[in-house]
Protein backbone atom coordinates (compact mmCIF):
# COMPACT_ATOMS: atom_id res chain seq x y z
CA UNK A 1 0.00 0.00 0.00
CA UNK A 2 2.59 2.09 1.16
CA UNK A 3 4.42 1.87 -2.34
CA UNK A 4 1.14 2.71 -4.21
CA UNK A 5 1.02 5.77 -2.60
CA UNK A 6 4.50 6.72 -3.41
CA UNK A 7 3.86 6.01 -6.67
CA UNK A 8 0.75 7.97 -7.06
CA UNK A 9 2.85 11.25 -4.98
CA UNK A 10 5.82 10.90 -7.77
CA UNK A 11 2.86 10.97 -10.77
CA UNK A 12 1.66 13.75 -9.03
CA UNK A 13 4.62 15.87 -8.36
CA UNK A 14 5.51 14.79 -12.30
CA UNK A 15 1.90 16.11 -13.70
CA UNK A 16 2.14 19.57 -11.10
CA UNK A 17 6.20 19.90 -13.12
CA UNK A 18 5.25 19.51 -16.47
CA UNK A 19 2.10 22.21 -15.83
CA UNK A 20 4.46 24.74 -15.44
CA UNK A 21 6.23 24.20 -18.57
CA UNK A 22 3.63 25.59 -20.95
CA UNK A 23 4.45 27.93 -23.27
CA UNK A 24 5.24 31.57 -22.89
CA UNK A 25 2.65 33.65 -25.63
CA UNK A 26 2.56 37.58 -26.61
CA UNK A 27 1.47 39.69 -29.34
CA UNK A 28 2.95 41.94 -30.45
CA UNK A 29 2.62 44.46 -34.20
CA UNK A 30 4.19 43.67 -37.09
CA UNK A 31 7.32 45.44 -37.90
CA UNK A 32 7.82 48.01 -40.76
CA UNK A 33 8.81 45.90 -44.33
CA UNK A 34 12.26 46.81 -45.39
CA UNK A 35 11.65 48.41 -48.86
CA UNK A 36 12.78 45.80 -51.01
CA UNK A 37 9.53 43.37 -49.48
CA UNK A 38 6.78 46.06 -49.44
CA UNK A 39 5.37 44.66 -52.16
CA UNK A 40 4.95 41.49 -50.33
CA UNK A 41 1.87 40.74 -49.07
CA UNK A 42 1.82 39.38 -45.12
CA UNK A 43 3.74 40.12 -42.18
CA UNK A 44 7.93 40.90 -42.70
CA UNK A 45 9.70 38.01 -40.15
CA UNK A 46 13.03 39.82 -38.91
CA UNK A 47 14.37 36.60 -37.87
CA UNK A 48 14.00 35.29 -41.12
CA UNK A 49 14.77 38.71 -43.03
CA UNK A 50 11.22 37.57 -45.21
CA UNK A 51 7.34 37.99 -45.36
CA UNK A 52 5.43 34.95 -44.87
CA UNK A 53 1.58 35.30 -45.87
CA UNK A 54 -1.17 36.14 -43.68
CA UNK A 55 -2.88 33.21 -41.46
CA UNK A 56 0.79 31.27 -41.60
CA UNK A 57 3.43 30.39 -39.32
CA UNK A 58 6.87 30.10 -38.78
CA UNK A 59 9.08 28.56 -36.49
CA UNK A 60 12.92 29.81 -37.82
CA UNK A 61 15.95 27.73 -36.75
CA UNK A 62 18.27 29.24 -34.49
CA UNK A 63 15.35 30.62 -32.65
CA UNK A 64 13.34 29.02 -30.03
CA UNK A 65 9.56 30.45 -30.66
CA UNK A 66 7.22 30.01 -33.25
CA UNK A 67 5.57 32.98 -35.16
CA UNK A 68 2.35 33.11 -36.90
CA UNK A 69 0.88 36.37 -39.07
CA UNK A 70 -2.30 37.64 -38.42
CA UNK A 71 -3.99 40.59 -40.12
CA UNK A 72 -3.11 43.07 -37.54
CA UNK A 73 -0.88 41.30 -35.00
CA UNK A 74 2.08 39.06 -34.61
CA UNK A 75 1.60 35.94 -32.23
CA UNK A 76 4.67 34.35 -30.55
CA UNK A 77 5.16 31.79 -28.92
CA UNK A 78 8.27 30.53 -26.95
CA UNK A 79 8.85 28.22 -24.04
CA UNK A 80 7.94 28.02 -20.52
CA UNK A 81 9.43 27.59 -17.62
CA UNK A 82 10.18 24.45 -17.04
CA UNK A 83 11.39 23.17 -13.14
CA UNK A 84 11.35 20.00 -11.33
CA UNK A 85 12.91 19.25 -7.63
CA UNK A 86 13.10 15.49 -8.48
CA UNK A 87 16.78 14.18 -7.34
CA UNK A 88 16.12 11.87 -10.73
CA UNK A 89 15.42 14.37 -13.32
CA UNK A 90 17.23 16.77 -14.94
CA UNK A 91 16.47 19.63 -17.43
CA UNK A 92 17.29 19.53 -20.55
CA UNK A 93 19.23 22.39 -23.03
CA UNK A 94 17.84 24.22 -25.17
CA UNK A 95 18.29 22.88 -29.07
CA UNK A 96 18.24 26.36 -31.25
CA UNK A 97 19.14 23.61 -34.17
CA UNK A 98 15.54 22.16 -33.61
CA UNK A 99 12.09 23.78 -34.49
CA UNK A 100 9.69 24.94 -31.76
CA UNK A 101 8.37 23.07 -29.74
CA UNK A 102 10.95 20.88 -29.98
CA UNK A 103 13.83 23.10 -29.41
CA UNK A 104 12.12 23.81 -25.47
CA UNK A 105 13.76 22.26 -22.68
CA UNK A 106 12.26 19.26 -21.03
CA UNK A 107 12.18 17.52 -18.42
CA UNK A 108 14.11 13.79 -18.24
CA UNK A 109 13.85 11.65 -15.47
CA UNK A 110 15.68 8.02 -14.49
CA UNK A 111 13.39 5.48 -14.06
CA UNK A 112 13.42 2.45 -11.41
CA UNK A 113 14.89 0.30 -14.03
CA UNK A 114 18.30 2.96 -15.07
CA UNK A 115 16.19 3.88 -18.34
CA UNK A 116 16.06 7.35 -19.40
Amino acid sequence: MRSVLIMVLKTLVFLMTVGLACAAVWLGEPPKKPHNLEKKEGCYIREINDVIPYGQEISPIGYCVRIECGKDLIHYASCGVVATDDPKCHITEIDLHRPYPDCCPDIKCELDNNLV
